[in-house]
């Protein structure tokens, strides 16, 4: 096995840590080791972490710091970031590099199975809920791009994050510096709703946006808290069309959407975007087991529907098997994994206190989440 992003990759965490991707786990002697002001950015690729990682990998053996790429293909699925990898730096030379950074985590959005670390926004509710000290988070901004320079011609890729990178103002700030000190391509992860498209014709490099896309409608304005599903339709529709710009779409799939997922697809598969990602959150709260056994024969059947939608539709095959895989995914565990009414409940009081501080009712907007939320009995 090989993992491109242990050649190319160069990920400044939220915390200032470089690691090869935004996968990559560690303990606190490598944060210490690999904050991005104290290393030599040019020569971090040979540093002992990744190497030993290169020589496991070779071996067919997993590195501990790769225990989320280990999961997705243990499933049969290659949209792991290591697969991404592959075709992403196929044409990559030797010193070439993609930059992932998070200038900021300023976000107008506070969505549902976002975490504090990446929105301003989810952390303030997360705060007034009881669930977080926001003073503990472990997270800074970047608001100099100067220490790039050294690199600034090797980085072929940026993926830019935040916060919401059209909102933030330090990701505002490395928009502006990238006019003048880069040609890179860059790729954004948006929630669509203040794309800056003046920047989008000045900007000399190619542009791809990933919108953040979990659900349609008012069940959108629910799951990403701070959406006006018109607004973010609109700038999706316009991206599809604008000539500098290549669009893609990541899915959250999520006990909040597993429902809405058909809908997402509708909206895209006679117009498929480059690329369809799904990702999923880590809270065990957030995920099929706390779906009570008595709802989840609408969701198969849904999503069933849905996949049998993909096989007949023209979209490319290696996108089609990805979504396919992904779905089928979410149906086995649906099928096959026991209720677990603690998380259940973990969940029920996770959308009482997040209604409570954001002010509003889950039964204005998604109604099958409305109905399994009533209190189960084993």
């Amino acid at each position: 096995m090989h993992c491109k992003f242990l050649d190319h990759g160069l990920a400044i965490a939220y915390n200032g840590v470089i690691k090869p991707c935004c996968e990559w786990s560690h303990d606190q002697n490598y944060a210490k080791l690999n904050h991005y002001t104290q290393i030599d950015l040019a020569t971090w690729h040979n540093s002992a972490p990744i190497v030993d990682a290169r020589r496991r990998l070779h071996n067919n053996e997993w590195p501990s710091s790769c225990q989320r790429c280990e999961q997705f293909e243990k499933q049969g699925r290659f949209d792991s970031t290591r697969g991404n990898a592959a075709s992403a730096y196929e044409s990559y030379q030797d010193n070439d590099i993609t930059l992932e950074i998070r200038p900021g985590s300023v976000c107008n959005f506070a969505c549902q199975t976002c975490w504090p670390e990446a929105s301003s926004r989810v952390a303030q509710f997360h705060e007034r809920a009881g669930l977080i000290d926001i003073k503990n988070l472990n997270s800074s901004a970047i608001d100099d791009f100067d220490f790039l320079l050294p690199i600034a011609s090797r980085i072929k890729n940026i993926v830019l994050l935040g916060g919401e990178p059209f909102y933030d103002k330090n990701c505002l700030k490395f928009l502006q510096w990238a006019i003048h000190n880069l040609t890179a391509n860059i790729t954004m992860f948006t929630n669509g709703s203040a794309v800056d498209w003046t920047w989008v014709d000045n900007y000399t490099g190619t542009i791809t946006m990933v919108f953040s896309i979990d659900a349609i409608g008012k069940p959108a304005e629910y799951i990403r808290f701070g959406t006006d599903w018109s607004v973010v339709e609109n700038n999706f529709q316009q991206a599809m069309i604008h000539p500098k710009v290549e669009t893609r779409v990541n899915i959250t799939t999520s006990v909040y959407n597993y429902y809405h997922i058909p809908d997402v697809i509708d909206l895209l598969i006679n117009n498929w975007p480059t690329v369809v990602s799904f990702g999923s959150p880590r809270s065990a709260y957030l995920l099929e087991t706390t779906i009570p056994i008595q709802f989840r024969d609408t969701l198969v059947a849904r999503l069933q529907t849905t996949i049998d939608q993909l096989k007949n539709s023209n979209i490319e095959n290696g996108q089609k098997s990805n979504a396919i895989n992904a779905l089928q995914s979410i149906i086995n565990n649906l099928i096959s994994q026991p209720w677990d009414q603690k998380e259940y409940n973990k969940l029920c009081d996770f959308v009482i206190k997040m209604d409570q501080v954001k002010k509003i009712d889950v039964d204005d907007y998604v109604d099958f989440l409305t109905s399994m939320l009533s209190k189960q009995t084993v």
